[in-house]
């Protein structure tokens, strides 16, 4: 309390030196921060004076700075640290400078403890290769750690302190001999444990097992075509399955003597399959919670994938009133209860939130000239710069890089028309960017004027605001005022974690957030169903912040809907200026925008209207918007838009819901092209204004214009975002634009032909870097692999694909199938080689089985018109690489793995295949190779 009292203080203290000094000389002063990290001095930490990068402790972990600062400024100090071994959380302070005395030089010091905690790194191998689900205790200070190894045998500990003696380690896994051991390890140390195999010494029961094709082949289940994202090739018709031949063998299984009392035969048991799905939700956006773990009746039986999703098979008796546990370590709640019935099949989704708020992704769209006749590319430049590194200061935002953000906007087919009108929430850029920043500077005799507009996924505008510049030295702390003031209006989602008697706390605090006393919320209640789903919310009340501190704040209620109750875990949302200004008006009156000269004006999107220059409103895609006002007042009006002329009159409102008109003149550039092939159509914003070449150029809009050339034939259209911020905009000469073969057309027309090898050397041509790569490599694989059996360039194909690493990490999910086709493809070849080299054709059905798991785990991404099929191979041929992977090397544990595989196959067969006679005989295929090992367990 004492704290915050003082920071009061300060606060009207430096409004008071404000006032005092007005425009008067800024005071000098001393800025001192010694970093200790684990009690120790912390060389080389990254100091930032705010924002900006201002040096780095020496090696006694000192840094001192003299700068220069205006009398009341608030100047914010972060210290930001990297070390091998150590994940170092930052640090923030700020503070208010004072009036100096008698020209001294104050000192501001701070002492900056950094916490830290601390990560060493166990892989478990066999052989040298990773042992994946190899089960691992840890006793150490804060109690035992039980964890399993990830996919690449890996498991990353963090710890804080260690024991004197050490770490004791066990390491398990079914098969293996235990691994047992005290150590002491470094920050950052990877630490490897070899897990010998235990000696099998049970033979294996005799079995004949064929070992030749499985079945007839089959094409590679396609992805979705680029434009379609769902292939367009007629599907190849699949060969009957044949059944597995009684003389195909590889190795017969030695025989083991029969017992002489024959077991009994064992009931059939009941399939209950519960599917589970933790999910969480920001900003109107849902997304699954990996590693969430799953207990029944107080039992762990596993942990959800990467997409929040975890199967439960349960086989015996039907059973009615078992306990499910949902536990969600940095989730509200952290476990979840119900109780569930074990018969048929079910689906089970929960909502959780999270403890500590995820950062908002910005983009930053960029800022156009709005002068035509003035350079203003450096002051853009600063502009920008300035914006991304003010931006740094506050976790609770995260920059998507301009280019990345510019290249998947033009992916997804959006314009900054389209998306400040209707938004992106219901496209897949919303996975990349939650809001996106864009301006204008425009520069008279006065100074310059910077316009900065936030537009918010659902198409709506957050906050626009016009900043006065006089001098390029004042743009630094112009857009830090600017970042404050989207930090101040944003309307941030808090979450209720605490109640107290009559008040509540919020995860939002005045640290990263800068919430504020007096901030009011609106409390959203959750439309769900009985399992936690949201289906949507309503707002039930407003709450009001009486005290707010780094990371959390304390509310009270203003009001309440009756019949409704705050909860932890639910959802409260920071009310911005426009709603409360929204309450208090008398009235309103409408602003209709048009561009252009009457008659032929037209309705303007994105004009922004301020009143005595504060942001109002923004026009939607039919040029209005409504202004709340109080009537009879004169207001100062201001409509703005980038590459048009400002409007600016007195107005008074003496009538609700008036409509007044107002006309934008527009200034353009002049747009000269020229292509290679020429008599290109060439679009601006979907209209066409003419063919190539247009050397007298043609006039286009100032702002961010999407154009499009289109000359058909072999070639692909091309497609960017193009600034037209100057008087002329040239591609032409040397910059004219080169189109590209469209190898996935030409490719198309050979298939359809019969010309496979015209169609091959077609997808072939395509190289990385050229926008249908992948779609046309993939492709390729496929006709390798089905056309001519070869499987080493089908597999070298496939992999050329998810070599990119946004298909690998399945970014563009029409690929998730790839890895079903680069399974096929390593059976096949594993299948091939099993006569004469089995080792090779282990190390391929090995890798046909790795991969194949990957698929399991993203069917839900699988082409939609290809789906069943996709579905059918990615088990099948798991199991059957299981089952000759198995014949093979004789291991006990494959066995195992070959069984659960093939009912894995049959629970799901997908049931659109059921009537279809090259899928029935695929599965009366497989229940003669399941019965060949069923019984040998």
């Amino acid at each position: 309390m004492v704290k915050q009292i003082t920071k009061i203080v300060l606060v009207v203290f430096s409004s008071i030196l404000i006032f005092a000094c007005g425009t008067g000389k800024q005071a000098e002063l001393e800025v001192e921060v010694s970093v200790t990290l684990d009690g120790k001095p912390a060389p080389q930490a990254k100091v930032l004076l705010d924002g900006a990068d201002s040096g780095a402790t020496d090696s006694n972990g000192y840094f001192s700075k003299r700068i220069k600062r205006q009398p009341g400024a608030e100047v914010l100090v972060a210290v930001q640290k990297e070390a091998t071994g150590y994940h170092i959380e930052p640090w923030k302070d700020s503070f208010v400078v004072k009036l100096p005395k008698d020209r001294a030089v104050d000192r501001y010091p701070f002492k900056v403890d950094l916490k830290a905690t601390k990560y060493f790194t166990l892989v478990v191998t066999d052989s040298g290769e990773p042992l994946h689900g190899a089960s691992i205790r840890i006793q150490g200070i804060e109690g035992k750690t039980n964890v399993k190894t990830d996919e690449h045998g890996e498991y990353v500990y963090n710890y804080r302190v260690l024991p004197e003696k050490g770490l004791h380690l066990r390491v398990t896994k079914k098969g293996y001999t235990t691994w047992l051991k005290t150590v002491t390890v470094k920050p950052g140390q990877r630490m490897e444990v070899s897990l010998p195999k235990k000696e099998t010494v049970a033979k294996v029961p005799a079995a004949e097992a064929p070992v030749e094709e499985a079945v007839a082949k089959k094409p590679a289940v396609k992805a979705p075509a680029a434009e379609e994202r769902v292939a367009k090739v007629p599907a190849a018709k699949k060969p009957a399955v044949k059944a597995p031949a009684a003389e195909e063998r590889v190795a017969k299984v030695p025989a083991a003597k029969k017992p002489a009392v024959k077991a009994p035969v064992k009931e059939a048991v009941k399939k209950a399959t519960i599917s589970i799905v933790a999910l969480t939700e920001a900003y109107g956006v849902s997304k699954g919670i990996p590693d969430v773990v799953v207990n029944i009746d107080d039992k762990p039986v596993g942990k959800t994938n990467a997409k929040g999703v975890y199967t439960y098979v349960y086989r015996g008796k039907p059973a009615k009133g078992a306990q499910l546990k949902l536990t969600a370590p940095g989730y509200i709640p952290e476990q979840w209860l119900t109780t569930i019935n074990l018969e048929g099949k079910q689906s089970i989704e929960r909502f959780f939130y999270p403890a500590k708020p995820e950062p908002l992704k910005v983009g930053i769209y960029g800022y156009i000239n709005n002068t035509p006749e003035e350079d203003l590319s450096e002051i853009l430049s600063m502009i920008e710069k300035s914006l991304s590194d003010n931006l740094s200061i506050y976790s609770s935002l995260l920059e998507v890089p301009k280019p990345k953000l510019r290249e998947e906007m033009l992916q997804t087919s959006l314009d900054m028309e389209t998306a400040s009108t209707k938004g992106w929430q219901n496209t897949r850029l919303i996975r990349s960017v939650d809001m996106i920043i864009a301006g204008s500077v425009s520069k008279d005799d006065q100074g310059m004027t910077i316009e900065t507009t936030v537009n918010f996924a659902d198409g709506n505008a957050i906050l626009s605001q016009i900043n006065k510049v006089n001098k390029k030295k004042e743009i630094e702390n112009t857009v830090k005022l600017i970042v404050n003031n989207i930090i101040d209006q944003f309307p941030f989602e808090g979450t209720i974690d605490a109640i107290e008697a009559n008040r509540y706390r919020i995860n939002l605090g005045k640290l990263d957030h800068r919430i504020r006393r007096g901030n009011e919320f609106k409390y959203m209640a959750a439309d769900s169903d009985w399992s936690g789903r949201v289906k949507g919310y309503h707002e039930a009340g407003i709450v009001i912040v009486r005290e707010n501190g780094e990371t959390s704040s304390w509310a009270e209620i203003v009001t309440i809907n009756e019949g409704e109750e705050i909860n932890i875990g639910d959802k409260l949302v920071r009310r911005i200026y426009l709603e409360e200004e929204r309450e208090v008006a008398e009235g309103s009156f409408l602003v209709l925008a048009k561009g252009g000269s009457p008659p032929d004006a037209a309705p303007l999107w994105g004009v922004n209207v301020y009143l005595n220059n504060t942001w109002v409103g923004t026009t939607r895609s039919n040029g209005t918007v409504e202004i709340p006002v109080h009537l009879y007042e004169e207001y100062d009006i201001l409509l703005s838009r980038y590459g048009h002329r400002p409007v600016h009159e007195t107005i008074s409102v003496d009538e609700d819901k008036q409509v007044k008109e107002f006309f934008l003149d527009v200034a353009t550039a002049l747009f000269k092209v020229e292509s290679q092939p020429s008599e290109a159509d060439v679009f601006v914003d979907g209209v066409v204004i003419g063919k190539t070449p247009i050397l007298d150029g043609k006039p286009v809009n100032f702002g961010f214009r999407k154009i499009k050339l289109s000359v058909g034939g072999e070639y692909r259209d091309w497609e960017r975002v193009l600034e037209f911020n100057e008087p002329t905009i040239e591609r032409t000469g040397e910059n004219k634009i080169i189109f590209l073969k469209d190898y996935l057309k030409i490719g198309r027309m050979a298939e359809q032909n019969g010309d496979i090898d015209a169609a091959i050397q077609a997808y072939a041509s395509a190289e990385k870097g050229h926008p249908d790569y992948s779609d046309a490599r993939h492709r390729l694989a496929q006709l390798y692999m089905d056309e001519k059996n070869n499987y080493d360039s089908a597999i070298r194909e496939f992999e050329n694909v998810l070599s990119l690493p946004e298909n690998q990490q399945i970014i563009y999910k029409q690929f998730a199938v790839t890895y079903t086709n680069l399974g096929h493809a390593y059976y096949e070849k594993g299948n091939q080689l099993i006569h004469q080299d089995k080792k090779a054709a282990a190390q391929n059905l090995a890798k046909a089985i790795q991969k194949l798991e990957i698929a399991k785990q993203n069917t839900r991404f699988f082409p939609t018109k290809h789906y069943e099929e996709a579905v059918h191979d990615t088990y099948y041929y798991q199991a059957i690489s299981y089952h000759k992977l198995f014949m093979i090397t004789k291991k006990r544990l494959l066995l195992g793995k070959a069984n659960l595989a093939w009912r894995e196959y049959f629970d799901f067969f997908p049931k659109k295949l059921e009537a279809d006679s090259s899928f029935v005989k695929n599965r009366n295929a497989a229940r003669r190779y399941w019965a060949q090992i069923k019984d040998l367990t």
